[in-house]
């Protein structure tokens, strides 16, 4: 297992765990099977948990700490509206941010709460940018801030088992809550939101998928 890893995780409280309802579709064990050796992408912050848990996989594994610089590069973002640049030139700039990332094409993608990272006006470069590097089988978890006036909270996230999330750590943060019509929007081809869990806090719980490869057959 390879891991380009970012900041540990922070533990001065003990984390707390969430089940997901949706993790163990995505983790399914004949599908991941049938795939082989995996490319993962995890756009968290290296912890414990979750290393030991992706160990038990054959994969290459990519920790990608991106939720400080993907805020900060938002807040500037939101700044510069009244002349907002081009898709094109926002995927430039959130290709450097991301350039750990390599030249690998993920089978699974751990979200998290990054979708809540961006401004509304940049999911469209950033869905054009993840194209990029999913395979045509892709899945990915994450979560977005669908009710409005749910509590904005800055989450280090991790895995603690098949269908267990451990929270490491979470301060108040200015997020970019977003509805599923929103997302499905700006994913354009290719990708969507197949599975959706609304949950207590106000928070939408997705499953995302790749459409590529279906199109790949009917052709």
């Amino acid at each position: 297992m390879v891991g380009l890893l970012g900041k540990k995780s922070d533990r001065n409280n003990p984390p707390t765990t969430v089940a997901s309802r949706l993790l163990p579709v995505m983790l399914d064990e004949k599908r991941l099977a049938s795939l082989g050796a995996l490319n993962i992408l995890d756009f968290g912050r290296a912890n414990s948990g979750s290393l030991e848990f992706f160990n038990q996989f054959s994969c290459r594994l990519c920790v990608l700490d991106a939720a400080d610089s993907l805020l900060e590069w938002s807040a500037g973002l939101e700044a510069r509206m009244d002349d907002p640049p081009s898709t094109q030139q926002m995927q430039l700039e959130l290709s450097g941010l991301l350039s750990s990332m390599g030249a690998y094409r993920y089978d699974l993608v751990f979200f998290w709460d990054t979708l809540n990272h961006l401004h509304e006006h940049a999911l469209s470069a950033f869905a054009g940018l993840l194209r990029r590097y999913v395979s045509a089988d892709c899945r990915g978890h994450g979560f977005m801030l669908h009710k409005r006036g749910a509590e904005q909270l800055l989450r280090h996230m991790g895995m603690a088992g098949d269908n267990l999330i451990s929270v490491q750590t979470q301060t108040p943060a200015t997020l970019y809550p977003h509805n599923r019509k929103v997302v499905n929007d700006a994913l354009g081809p290719d990708l969507r939101i197949d599975h959706g869990v609304l949950l207590g806090d106000g928070r939408l719980e997705f499953l995302m998928v790749s459409d590529a490869g279906k199109e790949q057959v009917a052709r």
